[in-house]
């Protein structure tokens, strides 16, 4: 398979969209990569926004995909995060609450 479709497939299996254009109203942010096996990106922009926003679209170049996590580190030499989709959390009966930790709703826009 290659990246871009296994980076897609992950992304989408950890609750995150593919979007055609930024949405009116999101937060905005660029990554410096994204991970084909978990469907992450990295992001150095570390800010209020990008955690209190309840919609954050990642601007991401489809030739920045790398396969693995450990490819990844080859190119980190700053502070960042990895996302790979909405903040999800559940309780102990299994209840799942979207947005308690970050975003309700993540989406990738490639370019």
């Amino acid at each position: 398979m290659e990246k871009l479709d296994k980076f897609i497939q992950n992304l989408k299996k950890a609750g995150g969209e593919i979007l055609d254009k930024v949405p009116d109203g999101w937060h905005k942010t660029k990554a410096l990569l994204g991970v084909a096996e978990n469907g992450a990106v990295w992001v150095d922009e570390y800010n209020k926004e990008l955690f209190l926003s309840e919609n954050v679209v990642v601007i991401l170049d489809k030739n920045s995909i790398v396969e693995t996590m450990e490819d990844a580190m080859e190119y980190i030499n700053t502070p960042g995060i990895f996302i790979s989709g909405p903040s999800k959390t559940a309780d102990v009966e299994s209840f799942l609450v979207y947005g308690a930790h970050g975003p309700i709703r993540f989406g990738i826009h490639l370019i």
